[in-house]
């Protein structure tokens, strides 16, 4: 399977066939993409407390005793 990656618009498309592979090495708008390349990088996962949400609105009429 390969990745090509536009070059004008940056949209990526995958090809598993080889005879779409080769054709696609001779187009000159298209480059190859490593999949290892794009997958290196992972954002480091925090975790914090969750917030306590406020109700939104006006609050509950209190009848009068």
């Amino acid at each position: 399977m390969a990745t090509f990656r536009c070059l004008q618009s940056g949209n990526t498309v995958s090809f598993t066939y080889q005879h779409d592979i080769d054709s696609m090495k001779g187009h000159s708008g298209y480059v190859r993409v490593d999949q290892e390349e794009t997958d290196t990088y992972q954002k480091p996962i925090v975790l914090a407390r969750p917030q306590p949400v406020k109700k939104l609105g006006r609050p509950k009429k209190v009848a009068n005793v």
